[in-house]
């Protein structure tokens, strides 16, 4: 009976060490603090272990202090807030060596009509010292937010820049503004013809342009190749890029669409030990046949910080541009439509469309593709339906991502269950765009945008994107966005599509994990998991909802390491 006893005593003791690290000592580790672990019970704790640049051990001051031996770093948190790390759903990770003109309106830039905007681009021109000939570029302009409430025109920049090439890009990126300079040197005339899923708009009862450019015909400006950077230049940017990810609480980060010029960089860089912070990467689908031909470039492998997550496809445009594709009609004018039944642009054929799902599926590729609308979610359905159908396989356990997933229908998620679809869904767009939404969609429609909350009680993992650089990176910003569902006026767009601030959270945290078949290792804080962790100023989970935007990353740890401090 002893012997039982002591033998019962003995495997209590053992189970005690391994929940907190057993006999291992700690690198460093983090006390009194409020560690929201996101795990399967949304629990906190007061301290974490760190080894390895993994997480030894969760739990009490108490039970964390028993692994600090003579070499362990000890850090106070002073009460302070610790979170896993944010995992970017989507975004446009980049180096950014050109300069630009920032024209957005308030609260991220200061323009407020045309004026301003020509205003901003005759200053940059001034300051950069650009000469005759030479092109001048802006990103960021809004119609709904300029005093005109329309686009800008040619007719509007050629006064200003009469011997400039000027194209000023839209706050979504899928349409461009340029001057008669820049028509002339793109030979973009009255007898040139809409490009496949792009639309050349013209004057009112003419063929001539207008200077705006939709979707694919933005493709059609001849513009100067950029001086090619070395590689030490490139990876200078690599590291500004990183860090700035970094400085917004980011330890995955996503490129939303590549190259494989691109994507050789970052394999070089990552062998070299230059990436501070998780990549991943999504191939744009025009290289994919390059890439299966080279054995070299594995998908879904992550690697010295650095994966090919998977390929992107792009099959609408942009619902606050009014290129998104849906079923029903917008309910204001669209430029480029003349006639009723205006839906916007699909930009890809269903059947491209269902050969990229096919190919994607036959090699074991992730898929992601950019729907907005719902017209575009049905022909990601259908292609998922085709692919399943001519390989006898199925979707689920493919984790295929809907980017944006915005205008999801409630009968689409529904599929989206079935089907084993993630959407990465963009509550930012509640605040930027949701009183615009509203009057070109209806209320209907409009309050339906990016349903987190809707998905989540279907059981469907969904997460959360900012789609940097279309609205800014921040993250506490993001997650507000989720809770508040506020627009820029202050109207409520969706009240029922409300998270709570553990859900958003895990918006962008376990579920990014999740999206990337990485939540063995990362998204949440538990033992063995990787140390990927961010020190808040604000716990968001008891301040004021309207503080949160406004709470500040002031530490980002990446497997243990500091990589940015406030």
């Amino acid at each position: 009976m002893k012997k039982l006893l002591y033998l019962l005593i003995g495997i209590s003791f053992i189970s005690t060490l391994a929940g907190c690290g057993g006999n291992e000592i700690a690198d460093k580790i983090y006390l009194h603090g409020v560690i929201i672990t996101v795990d399967n019970e949304n629990s906190t704790a007061q301290a974490i272990a760190v080894k390895d640049g993994k997480i030894l051990a969760v739990g009490t001051d108490a039970d964390i202090e028993k692994l600090k031996g003579n070499s362990t770093i000890v850090v106070d948190l002073e009460g302070k807030t610790l979170v896993p790390g944010f995992i970017d759903g989507h975004s446009h990770f980049g180096l950014r060596s050109e300069k630009s003109v920032n024209v957005e309106a308030p609260p991220v830039g200061i323009v407020t009509d045309i004026p301003t905007l020509i205003a901003e681009l005759k200053k940059f021109k001034e300051e950069n010292n650009i000469k005759s000939g030479e092109w001048i570029t802006a990103r960021g302009y809004d119609p709904d937010q300029l005093a005109e409430h329309r686009h800008p025109t040619k007719d509007d920049l050629d006064t200003a820049f009469p011997n400039n090439p000027v194209a000023v890009t839209h706050t979504s990126g899928h349409m461009v503004v340029v001057n008669s300079y820049a028509l002339k040197l793109s030979d973009i005339h009255a007898g040139t013809s809409d490009p496949d899923g792009g639309v050349i708009v013209r004057k009112p009862n003419s063929n001539e342009p207008n200077g705006l450019l939709q979707e694919s015909a933005g493709r059609l400006l001849k513009r100067p190749r950029s001086r090619e950077l070395s590689y030490e230049e490139k990876l200078g940017l690599l590291e500004e890029a990183q860090l700035f990810y970094a400085s917004n609480g980011l330890t995955t980060a996503q490129i939303g669409s590549t190259g494989l010029d691109f994507i050789d960089f970052l394999t070089k860089a990552s062998k070299d030990g230059k990436l501070l912070i998780d990549i991943e990467a999504l191939a744009s689908y025009g290289v994919v046949n390059k890439m299966l031909e080279n054995s070299e470039y594995k998908f879904g492998n992550l690697d010295n910080h650095f994966k090919i997550a998977g390929f992107k496809l792009i099959s609408d445009g942009s619902p606050q541009g009014k290129t998104a594709f849906f079923t029903e009609s917008y309910l204001t004018e669209v430029p480029g439509c003349d006639h009723d039944h205006c839906t916007g642009v699909p930009t890809v054929t269903q059947e491209h469309f269902d050969k990229a799902i096919y190919k994607g599926y036959k090699n074991n590729i992730q898929t992601y593709v950019h729907c907005n609308g719902d017209g575009a979610i049905d022909m990601y359905i259908h292609a998922i339906h085709y692919a399943d159908s001519v390989l006898n396989t199925t979707s689920v356990g493919r984790r295929s991502v809907v980017i944006h997933s915005q205008f999801v229908r409630p009968d689409q998620l529904d599929t989206y269950k079935e089907l084993g679809l993630v959407p990465s869904f963009f509550s930012n767009h509640a605040f930027f765009w949701g009183d615009q939404h509203t009057l070109n969609l209806g209320k209907k429609r409009a309050s339906f945008l990016s349903p987190l909350k809707t998905a989540g009680r279907e059981g469907i993992i969904a997460t959360n994107h900012t789609d940097y650089g279309v609205t800014p990176l921040n993250q506490l910003f993001l997650l507000w966005t989720s809770i508040a569902r506020e627009s820029r006026t202050g109207k409520i767009i969706g009240e029922n599509e409300r998270l709570t601030p553990i859900e958003g959270l895990r918006a962008i945290t376990i579920n990014g994990a999740y999206q990337y078949f990485e939540e063995d290792v990362k998204g949440s804080i538990e033992k063995g998991k990787l140390a990927d962790f961010v020190i808040l100023s604000e716990n968001p989970l008891t301040v004021e909802t309207v503080e949160i935007k406004d709470i500040k990353v002031m530490e980002t740890i990446k497997e243990g390491k500091t990589i940015f401090k406030l």
